[in-house]
Protein backbone atom coordinates (compact mmCIF):
# COMPACT_ATOMS: atom_id res chain seq x y z
CA UNK A 1 0.00 0.00 0.00
CA UNK A 2 1.18 3.50 -0.72
CA UNK A 3 1.75 6.03 2.05
CA UNK A 4 -0.31 8.74 0.37
CA UNK A 5 -3.26 10.19 2.20
CA UNK A 6 -6.73 9.41 1.03
CA UNK A 7 -8.47 12.25 2.81
CA UNK A 8 -7.93 15.86 1.70
CA UNK A 9 -10.03 18.92 2.45
CA UNK A 10 -9.60 22.64 1.87
CA UNK A 11 -10.65 24.96 4.68
CA UNK A 12 -10.79 28.76 4.65
CA UNK A 13 -10.11 30.19 8.11
CA UNK A 14 -10.94 33.82 8.83
CA UNK A 15 -8.64 35.28 11.49
CA UNK A 16 -10.70 38.42 12.06
CA UNK A 17 -11.32 37.52 15.73
CA UNK A 18 -7.59 37.50 16.43
CA UNK A 19 -7.38 41.18 15.50
CA UNK A 20 -9.66 42.06 18.44
CA UNK A 21 -6.72 41.44 20.80
CA UNK A 22 -4.17 44.14 21.49
CA UNK A 23 -1.07 44.26 19.29
CA UNK A 24 1.27 41.85 21.03
CA UNK A 25 1.07 38.10 20.64
CA UNK A 26 -1.56 38.04 17.91
CA UNK A 27 0.39 35.55 15.83
CA UNK A 28 0.69 32.83 18.52
CA UNK A 29 -3.04 33.26 19.14
CA UNK A 30 -3.62 32.91 15.39
CA UNK A 31 -1.70 29.61 15.33
CA UNK A 32 -3.82 28.26 18.19
CA UNK A 33 -7.01 29.55 16.54
CA UNK A 34 -6.17 27.84 13.24
CA UNK A 35 -5.61 24.55 15.06
CA UNK A 36 -8.88 24.96 17.01
CA UNK A 37 -10.91 25.71 13.90
CA UNK A 38 -9.40 22.78 12.00
CA UNK A 39 -10.07 20.44 14.93
CA UNK A 40 -13.66 21.64 15.12
CA UNK A 41 -14.16 21.21 11.39
CA UNK A 42 -12.57 17.75 11.33
CA UNK A 43 -14.22 16.63 14.59
CA UNK A 44 -10.97 15.63 16.23
CA UNK A 45 -8.76 16.68 19.13
CA UNK A 46 -6.46 19.69 18.79
CA UNK A 47 -3.56 17.37 19.72
CA UNK A 48 -3.98 15.57 16.37
CA UNK A 49 -3.46 18.77 14.33
CA UNK A 50 0.01 19.69 13.03
CA UNK A 51 0.97 22.79 11.01
CA UNK A 52 3.27 22.43 8.00
CA UNK A 53 6.40 24.58 7.81
CA UNK A 54 5.21 26.58 4.76
CA UNK A 55 1.96 27.54 6.52
CA UNK A 56 3.88 28.47 9.66
CA UNK A 57 6.20 30.72 7.62
CA UNK A 58 3.18 32.48 6.07
CA UNK A 59 1.56 33.09 9.46
CA UNK A 60 4.78 34.48 10.95
CA UNK A 61 5.88 36.39 7.80
CA UNK A 62 4.53 39.72 9.06
CA UNK A 63 5.88 39.30 12.57
CA UNK A 64 4.42 38.90 16.05
CA UNK A 65 1.79 41.64 15.79
CA UNK A 66 0.25 41.30 12.31
CA UNK A 67 -0.82 37.80 11.23
CA UNK A 68 -2.76 37.49 7.95
CA UNK A 69 -6.51 38.16 8.01
CA UNK A 70 -7.46 34.94 6.21
CA UNK A 71 -5.73 31.63 5.53
CA UNK A 72 -6.66 28.80 3.16
CA UNK A 73 -5.34 25.45 4.27
CA UNK A 74 -5.34 21.98 2.78
CA UNK A 75 -5.83 19.20 5.32
CA UNK A 76 -4.15 15.87 4.75
CA UNK A 77 -4.57 12.87 7.01
CA UNK A 78 -1.54 10.79 7.91
CA UNK A 79 -2.32 7.88 10.23
CA UNK A 80 -3.99 9.51 13.27
CA UNK A 81 -2.70 13.03 12.65
CA UNK A 82 -3.96 15.78 10.37
CA UNK A 83 -1.42 18.04 8.68
CA UNK A 84 -2.40 21.58 7.69
CA UNK A 85 -0.64 22.75 4.53
CA UNK A 86 -0.77 25.98 2.58
CA UNK A 87 -3.02 25.95 -0.48
CA UNK A 88 -1.22 27.01 -3.60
Amino acid sequence: MSGSSSEEKIISINLRRIWDYSGYARTPKAVRFIKEQAARHLKTSIDNIKIDESLNVLIWSRGLKKPPRMVKVKVEKEEDNYILKLVG
